[in-house]
């Protein structure tokens, strides 16, 4: 059961434009609170690049394979028709909201049991330059869009922008914090990351020592990657940090010093039987930071 509805709107709004920025930015709507706070920063991002802003409607229906007789089916299909009511409400609401927007726009509607939504959400951020939600946080109001936010992270191939819950973006983005490990999660959102990195005036590279020594290695990896990051036209201060109790807290605090507002990390985890097992850093940064991430696998 799938359901994409392009509804199109272009706007002549004056937007600085980056000729190696994203193009097309999407950002995951669901009809809560948060919908406005995940548009807020997508269109910052939005009008920072010039880019189109598509906003990706996710309506959870039941699975009807699951309803074995006649009457568990057309229970199941009443309760279909009122998710679709509620989301014509909801998907006009947008709209309105839309029309107001200064870059151009389309909002698009995804419908689909639990088991099939997320991939077809990872399946239209491939065509996105970035994926912009929020972070995954338990809260007994909210549905629950882990599986979505994953599938997003690991199965698109792109760059995820996580926003805390509620955090409205106080900004352009000018300082941004990089959690540096010498592996392809990290290089993966760095290389996400690069147009944001680009129009930073403060880029700051860590490596957390987790085991309080001296490092060579570890010093000529940020060597490494600040020449790397220097060739793109990105200049950078970096820094290796003892640990302070976990990674995460770390990168949160010394991101608090130099006032970042935004986290590039990667996002560490491996699939089994098509659920994710997220790395502790991973977790602890979705579940606890106040500054809005860029991870990408």
């Amino acid at each position: 059961m799938q359901a994409h509805n392009p509804m199109s709107r272009s706007s002549d709004a004056e937007t600085s434009t980056d000729p190696q920025g994203y193009k097309s930015i999407a950002v995951h709507l669901d009809g809560s609170v948060d919908d406005e706070v995940r548009l807020a920063h997508g269109e910052m991002l939005a009008a920072q690049f010039g880019s189109h802003l598509t906003g990706l409607y996710t309506s959870l229906m039941p699975d009807i394979s699951l309803y074995s007789s006649d009457l568990g089916t057309a229970a199941s299909m009443e309760m279909v028709n009122q998710i679709r009511q509620r989301a014509d409400v909801t998907i006009g609401q947008l709209q309105q909201r839309f029309e107001r927007l200064s870059v151009p726009n389309d909002i698009r509607r995804i419908e689909d049991a639990a088991v099939w939504l997320p991939s077809l959400v990872a399946s239209e951020a491939r065509t996105s330059d970035l994926f912009v939600a929020t972070c995954p946080r338990k809260h007994p109001t909210d549905v629950n869009w882990k599986r979505v936010i994953e599938a997003a992270m690991f199965e698109s191939g792109r760059g995820v922008y996580l926003v805390p819950p509620g955090q409205q973006p106080r900004q352009p983005i000018r300082t941004v914090l990089v959690g540096w490990a010498d592996g392809k999660e990290a290089a993966r959102a760095v290389a996400e990351a690069l147009p944001l990195l680009r129009l930073a005036s403060l880029v700051k590279v860590v490596a957390v020592d987790e085991i309080d020594r001296e490092d060579q290695d570890e010093s000529m990896d940020l060597a490494d990657i600040a020449t790397y990051l220097a060739r793109h036209g990105v200049e950078t201060t970096v820094d290796i940090r003892p640990v302070e109790r976990d990674v995460s807290i770390t990168l949160q605090r010394e991101a608090h010093r130099i006032s970042a507002d935004l986290i590039v990390v990667g996002a560490y985890g491996h699939s089994r039987l098509r659920e994710w097992i997220l790395g502790g850093t991973t977790v602890e940064l979705l579940e606890n930071s106040d500054i809005p991430l860029l991870m990408a696998h």
